[in-house]
């Protein structure tokens, strides 16, 4: 099995290689292209300028002469007329040069080696120190002198060179490691999204299983384990709406007797009565929400009803009439009559009567409600108060099951209200945000 630290290092081994050889090559090419004939032309001055100052400045002792040239940079290969040969500079690597060359240049012709030597991919003229690489001519017809830069003396070409190659390098080492690096990224990044989709309830897909590393390992295992907790979510929502609705018939009755012990006793009894029926119609709202949130959860609903939005604000108002009025509470409403949209129309009004039961609970005695309903972007739906208002800690749990906020919304209600608001809004498609400000009021706002 190949782990993620063997991919690692060979890859980065593969892109230095392959960096190299590549940074080699345009050096090469650029070598070829640019700078071989220059220092062609370069050579070619230089033996020019040289024969002149041979023929006008020296006594025509070529030892001497050609002991100097060297000393300008060059490395020099003297066939004499005898055919010895004499080195002046550094050393030629392969001294291999056909006679019919040596002749010719005898003969006062020019030899430009340089220019005409071949290009090799990896195999760089520059530094190919042999005589058929130099520029020959001849003295007084009698030697023949073949001469080349001594790269030992020609540091600045040198450094051109180098310059260009290690630049080059880099360059192309960096951009195939931020290549490589976002291949190996990438799955890391189908991981992430992975988890996001499994704690906003969705399953994963995607995921790299087929990988032989590290990586395929753990996505198998997250696979497994979303597997697992898939299972044991059915089962928790079985059990949820199984309890729940085996809760409903004894709560029923139990509110049922008590509500005659009400009606019928008088002292503590009747107090006691009344505490045994209050709790028993909270157990049941529970349940009841409890079993809405099931079926939210298996999405066993249908969302293709045209729904009035204003009729159905306003028939949830009035059935919120008594909490209204027992508070003293105004509601004001700006209600598009045109504005329709398709789910299904039980659901929509449990989310209005949430997030009015939850102003209602906000608001202090004499309050004002403000539901608007408009066509912006998309439908929307806002339901204002100015009550108490939450803190930044209470939002950022504001949505969770069970959760209550501050002890002016504890004593009332089960804590599911805002989550089953939620949860239906998102089954539609929409979003539910929430804007709060302590003592200055709470806006919901339903996208639909």
């Amino acid at each position: 099995m190949k782990t993620l630290y063997t991919r690692i290092v060979l890859t980065v081994f593969m892109i230095l290689l392959l960096s190299g050889a590549i940074a080699l090559l345009v050096s090469n090419v650029a070598y070829y292209v640019w700078w071989q004939p220059s220092y062609s032309d370069k050579t070619e001055q230089t033996a020019e300028a040289a024969k002149a100052y041979f023929e006008t400045h020296t006594d025509g002792e070529t030892s001497t002469f050609y002991t100097l040239l060297a000393q300008t940079g060059y490395q020099l290969f003297v066939v004499r007329p005898d055919d010895t040969i004499e080195r002046y500079g550094g050393a030629f690597r392969d001294e291999r040069l056909d006679t019919d060359v040596i002749a010719s240049v005898r003969s006062g012709e020019t030899y430009d080696g340089m220019h005409t030597y071949p290009f090799h991919l990896f195999l760089l003229g520059l530094f190919d120190n042999e005589v058929v690489n130099t520029y020959g001519f001849s003295i007084d017809g009698e030697d023949a002198v073949f001469i080349r830069p001594d790269l030992s003396a020609q540091i600045r070409e040198l450094h051109l060179f180098v310059g260009l190659f290690f630049a080059l390098l880099t360059g192309l080492a960096f951009i195939l490691i931020a290549l490589s690096t976002s291949q190996l990224v990438r799955p890391l990044r189908t991981l992430t999204a992975a988890t996001d989709s499994v704690a906003s309830g969705g399953r994963p897909s995607d995921l790299p299983l087929e990988r032989n590393d590290e990586i395929g390992t753990l996505s198998r295992r997250f696979n497994d384990m979303v597997d697992s907790l898939e299972k044991s979510e059915g089962e928790r929502r079985r059990f949820v709406s199984s309890v729940s609705h085996e809760f409903q018939t004894p709560l029923t009755s139990i509110k049922g007797y008590a509500s005659e012990l009400v009606a019928t006793t008088d002292g503590d009894a009747k107090a006691h009565a009344a505490i045994i029926r209050d709790e028993a119609s909270r157990l049941s709202d529970l349940t009841r929400q409890l079993l809405l949130l099931a079926r939210l959860d298996e999405a066993n609903v249908s969302l293709t009803t045209p729904v009035d939005v204003r009729a159905s604000i306003e028939d949830v108002i009035r059935r919120h009439t008594f909490q209204l009025d027992e508070k003293g509470i105004a509601v004001a409403t700006e209600l598009d009559s045109t504005l329709i949209v398709t789910g299904d129309p039980l659901l929509l009004a449990q989310v209005w009567s949430n997030l009015l039961t939850n102003a209602i609970h906000a608001s202090a005695d004499g309050g004002l409600i403000t539901i608007k309903a408009y066509q912006a972007e998309r439908p929307t739906v806002s339901i204002q108060d100015v009550g108490v208002g939450m803190d930044e800690a209470t939002k950022a749990r504001l949505f969770e099951r069970f959760y209550k906020g501050d002890a002016s919304r504890s004593g009332r209600g089960t804590g599911l209200g805002l989550a089953i608001a939620r949860d239906i809004v998102h089954l539609h498609g929409g979003t539910l945000a929430v804007e709060s400000q302590l003592g200055t009021g709470t806006v919901f706002y339903v996208t639909l």
